[in-house]
């Protein structure tokens, strides 16, 4: 290991570099402006593509051949709106999971299941499941104390304290809705609420909803997602012997790259399928990708042919 001796460098110094290492830009004042506007650091992660490799198969500080301003700051601006895609499908799907676990929950179990400790897994090892879910409402009730229904609630109802669920759940994050599904003490719960998505089978659904919160929150904090590995992968899920949904063979599930973003996408346009039957999202992507012809779908793990895919055919 080494100490970190590079020093900060103005805007100037940041295009001298970049040219010394191969980097043709044409329009220097253009750079500038994009450089005090998107940071030289945030912008490398989208150089490596077009940086030449070593013997160990690693990038060095040597751009390939031809590479402009132009590559990289596409390329840049390709993943942008690709997570602004992927945020509106999230938000679809975090509003009908939210949708569902109120109705079916507040149908089984009352208005107010969510203050219902056996509605949940016993405590395990010192960890209260309940305790968890019940500490993000309050925290969510706290910080949302003005919100009118939230008002409107403790103004005129003495008991339960609580609003009741469908009142709560309004109030929590992906996460939280995520983490009451896998905390349900019954089987038959998580299972019915991953069937209205047309998943018959409730780990495996948990396991996508952990990576949906996961990539939603690299797009809320606007990080790199068009080339990701994911620290959370999705389950395989192999739907044999249905055919109102569409989605890969297992043969297609055994080779996908589970950490890259292509088997992720197929997760969202498989549940799409129930959330937003007529959605534009595939169109969108493939709209997206005329717009920025250059970018390499291999490195999002896109298969060979995928563009033929009944995935990528419906309407």
């Amino acid at each position: 290991m080494e100490e970190y001796r590079k020093p900060a460098l103005t805007f100037d110094e940041q295009i001298g570099l970049l040219k010394s290492r191969g980097l043709d830009i044409p329009d220097v004042e253009r750079a500038r402006r994009h450089l005090s506007n998107v940071s030289y650091y945030r912008l490398s992660a989208y150089m490596l593509p077009f940086k030449k490799r070593g013997e160990d198969g690693k990038p060095i500080d040597e751009f390939l051949e031809g590479t402009t301003w132009d590559d990289v700051y596409d390329l840049y601006k390709f993943d942008r709106k690709l997570r602004l895609l992927f945020f509106d499908a999230i938000e679809r799907i975090e509003v009908a999971l939210r949708t569902q676990e109120v109705y079916q929950l507040s149908l089984k179990y009352g208005s107010h299941w969510q203050d219902d400790r056996s509605v949940f897994k016993e405590d395990r090892n010192g960890f209260s499941y309940f305790g968890c879910i019940s500490y993000s409402i309050q925290n969510a009730l706290r910080d949302n104390k003005n919100v009118v229904f939230i008002k409107h609630y403790r103004e005129k109802y003495c008991s339960p304290i609580n609003p009741p669920s469908w009142m709560c759940l309004e109030l929590l994050y992906f996460r939280d809705l995520s983490i009451i599904y896998r905390d349900l003490a019954k089987r038959s719960d998580r299972l019915s609420l991953s069937k209205a998505f047309g998943v018959r089978n409730d780990r495996v659904f948990s396991s996508w909803l952990h990576t949906i919160n996961y990539v939603r929150n690299v797009c809320a904090h606007h990080a790199r997602l068009w080339n990701i590995t994911l620290n959370i992968t999705p389950s395989k899920f192999y739907n044999y012997n249905r055919s109102d949904k569409v989605w890969l063979s297992g043969r297609e599930v055994d080779m996908a790259q589970r950490s890259k973003i292509y088997y992720f996408i197929c997760i969202l346009l498989f549940l799409l399928q129930t959330v937003n039957p007529k959605t534009k999202f595939r169109q969108h992507f493939m709209d997206l990708l005329k717009n920025y012809p250059n970018v390499d779908v291999g490195f999002m793990g896109f298969p060979i042919g995928w563009e033929d895919h009944p995935l990528w055919k419906m309407q």
